[in-house]
């Protein structure tokens, strides 16, 4: 549905909705939150919803991809300058840990709101598929297809990140990213020994310390 975004008022109004969605649906299941509840939660009139939002499933997916871009962002920044696929993966899992911890309402939404943005061609899955099509290229990665391999990462991260939301506690994500991100890389193809060692750098550097930049000298395998 087309906004006029030059118009303050409408982008206030949707501004209203999109936070009153994230609200609800970081407390309830997405079926148990209705328009009327996201209309009053907003302070606006149940019309002006439908002028923004064709319904509740389009803002639902406006929450979705608002949250997945910043999630993408903060991989973005903890990959910059970093090439080898494996290493590349793991700091993209512990990045999207960290944003569980950083942005814990927003992690909370999506975690009710994860909608499987499960398709190869989906464009918020371009990084991970890119990073597992080079990881095969280069040898590093030996999973079956690209598509096995990133269901697998997406299902094992989702699920990681429901734990952190359970439990939002700096000592317990930074165990669990480094636990899930050797349990990854050693299910797309690495050694045992070299998983371990790329997850506890990973964990360190991007779930204990924050999304810093990549240690100075990174090269691909």
């Amino acid at each position: 549905m087309s906004i006029d975004r030059s118009n303050p008022r409408a982008m206030r109004t949707r501004a209203a909705l999109i936070g009153a969605g994230r609200r609800l649906y970081r407390e309830r299941p997405v079926d148990a939150v209705t328009v009327d509840d996201i209309v009053q939660a907003a302070a606006v009139g149940k019309g002006s919803f439908y002028n923004h939002f064709a319904d509740r499933e389009a803002l639902v997916r406006a929450i979705s991809s608002e949250i997945r871009a910043s999630v993408e962002t903060a991989v973005t920044l903890a990959n910059e300058g970093v090439s080898d696929p494996a290493r590349r993966m793991a700091r993209a899992v512990c990045g999207y840990l960290r944003f569980g911890l950083d942005q814990a309402e927003s992690a909370g939404v999506l975690v009710r709101i994860h909608s499987g943005h499960t398709s190869l061609s989906a464009p918020l899955n371009k990084g991970l598929v890119e990073d597992i099509e080079n990881g095969l290229a280069a040898g590093r990665f030996t999973v079956a297809t690209v598509e096995a391999g990133l269901l697998f990462v997406m299902g094992v991260t989702q699920l990681a990140l429901v734990r952190v939301v359970q439990e939002p506690t700096p000592a317990f994500a930074v165990s669990l990213s480094q636990q899930m991100c050797a349990l990854i890389l050693r299910g797309l193809g690495l050694g045992g020994a070299e998983a371990d060692l790329i997850a506890a750098q990973a964990s360190d550097e991007i779930v204990r310390k924050g999304a810093a930049p990549a240690p100075p000298g990174e090269t691909a395998h």
